[in-house]
């Protein structure tokens, strides 16, 4: 596992309070398991979004957010009725509305600052002007 962050990282950029001392070490390690599964392409030094982002997703993992399963969204109505009982309930597809809407919004932020240093898989990264004069 890549350590794109550090409990230092964080502590820079949240500040002391963040959690727990003896937890913290766990977030971070849980923030960086999560950002290696996002295929970054990572400059040296790593960059301030990079580092950003690991601050909001050790705060995510603090929280307990980060790895939490989202099982209902945006409220919508269902009814069932059976002779004389009859429920109501209000839910929806965690689905509907993109791909990171079920998220929570540390961890859409983060998701965010990284976008840009993602790589695609099979595919190449070109650089260009290396070595040009």
């Amino acid at each position: 596992m890549t350590q794109y962050v550090t409990v230092e990282d964080v502590d820079g950029k949240l500040g002391p309070d963040w959690a727990p001392d003896a937890e913290k070490a766990r977030f971070v390690a849980m923030t960086n398991a999560y950002l290696s599964s996002q295929r970054i392409q990572l400059p040296t030094p790593v960059p301030d979004e990079i580092i950003m982002a690991g601050a909001e997703l050790s705060a995510a993992a603090a929280d307990g957010q980060l790895y939490a399963q989202r099982t209902e969204g945006v409220m919508t109505q269902k009814r069932v009725k059976a002779d004389t009982v009859e429920s109501e309930k209000r839910y929806s597809d965690v689905t509907a509305y993109g791909e990171h809407a079920a998220l929570p919004e540390r961890v859409q932020f983060a998701l965010a600052l990284i976008e840009a240093y993602r790589t695609i898989p099979m595919g190449i990264t070109v650089g260009y002007g290396y070595g040009a004069t």
